[in-house]
């Protein structure tokens, strides 16, 4: 009986101890609510959603280019080239959540993983770290990004 105490008291503490470790309650449905890339503000037109499962994220983002009705290819394009989305999978060790990157708008980031430093308040999500800038598979640029993000679910 007193084993069976001090295993279930072990087991708590261990517990207790891995959720004190990180302080990023990631799992749910997140919105946008700001971003900067360096000390560049997002558009306020920018809309995004991030969703996060126990080991998957997902992001998918637009810009408001006020189209409603796709009529021309032109159209298309516009909404197209001010659209983005990315997928994958996730790890989060204490403050670091690294996202690797399966599914992304543009493939040179396809097999990447880039970490963030999380937390979580109250429904707050903020994800700050550095995210580079591929042309020609070169890295050319290293935006330091946080981002802001409400719990919508």
């Amino acid at each position: 009986m007193r084993a069976a105490i001090v295993a279930a008291l072990v087991s708590l503490a261990a517990s207790v101890s891995l959720r004190a470790q990180s302080s990023c309650q990631l799992v749910g449905v997140w919105e946008l609510v700001s971003g900067k890339a360096d000390t560049v503000a997002y558009p306020a037109t920018w809309h995004q959603l991030k969703i996060i499962t126990r080991t998957r994220w997902t992001y998918i983002g637009r810009m408001d280019s006020g189209i409603r009705e796709m009529k021309t290819a032109a159209d298309s394009l516009q909404v197209f080239q001010t659209s983005g989305a990315g997928s994958g999978t996730y790890t989060l060790q204490g403050t670091t959540y690294t996202e690797s990157i399966e599914f992304f708008s543009d493939p040179a980031y396809i097999g990447l993983s880039i970490p963030y430093t999380c937390r979580t308040e109250g429904d707050r999500f903020i994800q700050t770290g550095t995210f580079p800038e591929i042309h020609g598979g070169k890295t050319v640029h290293a935006w330091r990004l946080e981002e802001v993000y409400r719990r919508i679910e």
